[in-house]
């Protein structure tokens, strides 16, 4: 099932005109947690902070006003598994609380789901700061590069975390601006959201992060797929013009350092080949790949957690099993071969329901009544999912501070948004084809 409808929704704000306190700072955390979450040293817990303290706040209010289970058991679980799946390597297998802040944004974001229930921020407070995010994202992109001189930015946090988000942002920027309905302000709103998604792609094929754009083999089908329910041909076939343009244009201006990039990684790999070289870009996670498969090959079930992982790779270097590049970083430069090393089948379930149980929320349903604004929104949502099941291939996504606090909150202030009592709009679709079309 999807988001209630109306009368079936916690009790909320009334109307349009009127906000409460604690709908205003949820919606400020709705625009705040994309806007600032690219362009300022961790500016992605600056929204989530918020969002924290006032569901702490209120908490005397959204306590005892459960969500309706049905919709959201198997989010709430994936959550609840993931913490404590976190929880067991951090605390018992390591023997330290040093790791104790991956679990706790799980089991914190929690509470924030419930005061976004009964607060739900509001759908354009999330579409302002996606449209400012990625746009801010392709800024600080251009700065890095053309005034700093930088040959693969970064932002304020490691280049590939950077561009994967950016990119993510410009395909939900895209999303919106597909899918904007008619009505005042509409070619603003169009407007800022396709800025927004020439910016983002600034941002990403200016980061050189290559795995990221693989993303899009998840993402594009299936949002042509989808979209296609909602908008007229001629507007999909426009968006999808336009950004292929975008994309021409960019990689023009870019074509040499993307060329050498792309040429680079084929080289890479067939050096890894036939000399097993594993000094480089890609030999590197094709190296930890092989060890990481290998590890969990031999712990199936539950891992060898992040001190074993640490400690079993030492010992394969030692003997000559593995490159010595493999002790560069603490991780496997994939997101399921690293579970699967660190935390055997069950962590890689945990991942697994994560992603699935956010695929399943955000899903549309055939006879869904949604108003243009909300459909749009549901879609953009969709996107998050698909696009880290393509940067997990490449990288340790949820590793890092960045995937999982815009993963974790958006994810839930999406939803919460998608429960604001819907305005008397006619839907952009309609719930059931009818025989003439």
């Amino acid at each position: 099932m999807q988001p209630t409808s109306p009368s079936t929704a916690p009790p909320g704000p009334v109307s349009a005109g009127e906000w409460s306190p604690a709908e205003r700072a949820s919606s400020l955390a709705a625009f705040a947690l994309p806007a600032l979450s690219l362009c300022l040293p961790s500016g992605y817990s600056w929204g989530a902070t918020l969002l924290l303290f006032a569901s702490l706040l209120t908490v005397r209010h959204w306590w005892h006003r459960p969500p309706d289970w049905a919709q959201l058991r198997w989010l709430v679980a994936a959550l609840v598994f993931m913490g404590l799946d976190w929880l067991v390597d951090a605390v018992i297998s390591q023997g330290s609380w040093r790791g104790l802040d991956k679990p706790l944004k799980y089991f914190l974001a929690l509470p924030c789901l419930f005061f976004v229930l009964r607060y739900p921020p509001r759908p354009r407070a999330l579409w302002a700061g996606l449209a400012a995010g990625a746009s801010l994202s392709g800024l600080v992109s251009l700065y890095q590069y053309l005034v700093q001189g930088m040959w693969r930015t970064e932002g304020f946090t490691n280049a590939i975390q950077y561009g994967n988000l950016s990119l993510l942002m410009a395909v939900m920027c895209l999303v919106g601006a597909m899918t904007w309905p008619e009505g005042p302000r509409r070619l603003v709103w169009r407007l800022a959201l396709g800025v927004g998604m020439v910016l983002g792609l600034v941002a990403s094929l200016l980061s050189q992060a290559r795995g990221g754009w693989l993303s899009l083999l998840f993402i594009l089908p299936v949002l042509v797929f989808l979209v296609r329910r909602y908008i007229p041909l001629k507007r999909l076939l426009l968006a999808l013009t336009a950004l292929g343009l975008s994309l021409v244009v960019l990689v023009g201006a870019l074509g040499p350092t993307l060329v050498h990039r792309l040429e680079l990684a084929v080289d890479e790999v067939r050096q890894y080949e036939t000399t097993g070289h594993s000094d480089n870009s890609v030999g590197q996670r094709l190296a930890h790949w092989k060890a990481a498969w290998h590890m969990g090959l031999q712990r199936p079930l539950l891992g060898w957690t992040q001190a074993g992982y640490e400690q079993e790779k030492h010992r394969m270097v030692a003997a000559g099993e593995a490159p010595a590049v493999v002790l560069v970083y603490g991780h496997a430069h994939n997101e399921f071969l690293d579970v699967f090393a660190k935390r055997g089948l069950l962590g890689l379930l945990s991942v697994l329901g994560l992603y699935g149980s956010v695929l399943w929320l955000f899903w549309p349903r055939w006879g869904q009544a949604l108003s243009p604004e909300r459909q749009g929104l549901q879609l953009a949502a969709l996107m998050m999912p698909l696009a880290y099941l393509g940067f997990g291939l490449t990288q340790a996504f949820l590793g890092h501070n960045s995937g999982t606090m815009f993963y974790l909150f958006m994810t839930l202030l999406m939803y919460g948004a998608l429960r604001q009592p819907e305005p008397t709009v006619p839907p952009l679709a309609a719930a059931a084809p009818t025989p003439a079309a």
